[in-house]
């Protein structure tokens, strides 16, 4: 067994909850606590909750299970919480399906964890504890894990746009944006420290600031972005940071990245920022989620497909090379085969670096509820199947085109299928693994550093490289 105060905490779900283990992780490393290596060797064990999708819920319950059965018999003094968008919805049914549970919290008590802790340590039992905040204003400080070159920032929570499938707006409240000078602030200290890479977080950033009072008050998400790039230009320009890293003082902020967006809201002054503003990486995540009208309208996403596509083929001519990445959902109610049709035209249309297609689960709480579950499991099944695999050809093809290409890759680390060689992604976030030379630093060493690498092969999900120069 791992030390007494020993934390292990278990994500399932979006970067917005992989956000708030990484906050969880920090408040409880504040307290004294450390992280262990496995489950098994903690004294506190978390499990962080998605709700999106019906396995993601599934997998948590199982995960939670297994601890029921092995993991207070081998330690009396094991303390289980379960966290995340379950959690928020199902509440005090958790704790019908898991006696053994110590506490559940909500997506918006994250912050009060180490009081939870300590009442459960205490005796305590059963704590519940999912409110949501009622003030109007949103502000947090982002934490990160000391000596992290890239940092998740959440600039808003919650969402206003309540499509029929998603439930976010129930387990994660309605749309409160933080004051622009306050992520400002905050991303200026993350890079002080040392933060080279950060990714922007909001179910839908594009409306960034809306619950201040918009572009009129001085707040919209193309604003924050262009603060962003003057704070980081003025820094470098003060020689505060130092973008070449020959010096001891910070490289400073490389990279703008944001997740996730609505194409209602991803306009011409988007696509401006995308192309004058050297920070923003050239990639763009714009779920579309379907290719044909009528599902649009079931799934309430009133943004026509030609409007879509209009601004995609725009931004492209705008910043040439530019990688863009969707959200697919299959088998929605009342989907056809003519509807699929016109998802894989979309599809064909597009050419996507990369797509994220799942198949319709009905999720307890939303309006699609009402359209029941039409289309049968092995018509999903195949569907998926086969939007999957033009995919992964398109894919391939788009990889292809890389290779003999240099790319500047922030290392990430060693690569899971060789330790020996390291792993980052390119600007367009493609998976890179590449060799280094002989004698070169460990990769463990090397993260967090930008090294040019040759791309040599390719294949549909990530591409291999020789890194040039160290």
């Amino acid at each position: 067994m791992s030390e007494e105060k020993s934390f292990y905490i278990k994500t399932f779900g979006c970067q917005m909850n992989g956000h708030d283990s990484e906050r969880m992780a920090s408040l409880l490393t504040e307290q004294g606590y450390k992280p262990a290596a496995e489950l098994d060797e903690a004294n506190l064990v978390i499990f962080n909750s998605c709700s999106i999708r019906d396995k993601s819920e599934q997998k948590a319950y199982t995960s939670m299970g297994f601890l029921r059965k092995n993991g207070k018999k081998k330690n009396p003094n094991l303390k289980i919480g379960f966290a995340g968008c379950v959690a928020q919805q199902d509440r005090e049914e958790v704790f019908r399906g898991a006696p053994h549970l110590d506490f559940v919290i909500g997506t918006d008590s994250i912050d009060q964890l180490p009081e939870i802790v300590h009442r459960v340590k205490n005796g305590e039992e059963k704590i519940l504890q999912v409110g949501f905040d009622p003030a109007n204003d949103y502000s947090i400080e982002t934490k990160v894990t000391s000596g992290k070159s890239q940092a998740l920032v959440n600039i808003m929570k919650g969402c206003d746009n309540f499509c029929s499938y998603c439930i976010v707006p129930f387990t994660r409240g309605r749309e409160k944006s933080r004051q622009l000078q306050e992520v400002v602030q905050d991303v200026k200290r993350l890079v002080l420290g040392g933060v080279v890479e950060v990714t922007l977080l909001g179910q839908n950033v594009n409306s960034y600031g809306k619950s201040l009072g918009g572009k009129e008050a001085g707040a919209s998400f193309p604003l924050l972005l262009r603060a962003l790039q003057a704070m980081a230009d003025d820094l470098d320009t003060r020689g505060i940071t130092d973008p070449t890293g020959r010096s001891g003082k910070p490289r400073g902020l490389r990279q703008i990245r944001y997740t996730t967006s609505h194409p209602k809201d991803f306009d011409e002054e988007m696509i401006e920022c995308h192309a004058t503003l050297s920070r923003v990486v050239p990639h763009l995540h714009l779920p579309v989620q379907s290719g044909s009208g009528k599902i649009l309208k079931r799934m309430k996403r009133y943004v026509p497909i030609s409007l879509y596509i209009e601004r995609l083929q725009i931004l492209r001519e705008r910043v040439r090379g530019i990688a863009i990445s969707t959200d697919l959902i299959v088998g929605f109610p009342g989907e056809e085969e003519a509807d699929f049709e016109a998802t894989m035209k979309l599809v064909e249309t597009i050419r996507y670096d990369n797509i994220f297609a799942y198949t319709y689960s009905p999720r307890p709480g939303t309006a699609a509820l009402k359209f029941g579950d039409t289309v049968p499991e092995d018509v999903k099944k195949d569907r998926f199947n086969r939007l999957m695999n033009r995919q992964a050809e398109i894919q391939a093809e788009l990889n292809r085109s890389r290779v003999g290409v240099v790319e500047q890759i922030l290392v990430e680390g060693p690569s899971k299928s060789n330790p020996r060689m390291a792993t980052g992604r390119t600007l367009g976030l493609r998976t890179v693994n590449f060799s280094l030379p002989e004698g070169a630093l460990d990769p463990l060493q090397l993260q967090g550093k930008f090294i040019p690498v040759r791309i040599v092969d390719s294949n549909a999900f990530a591409l291999k490289g020789e890194a040039q120069i160290l």
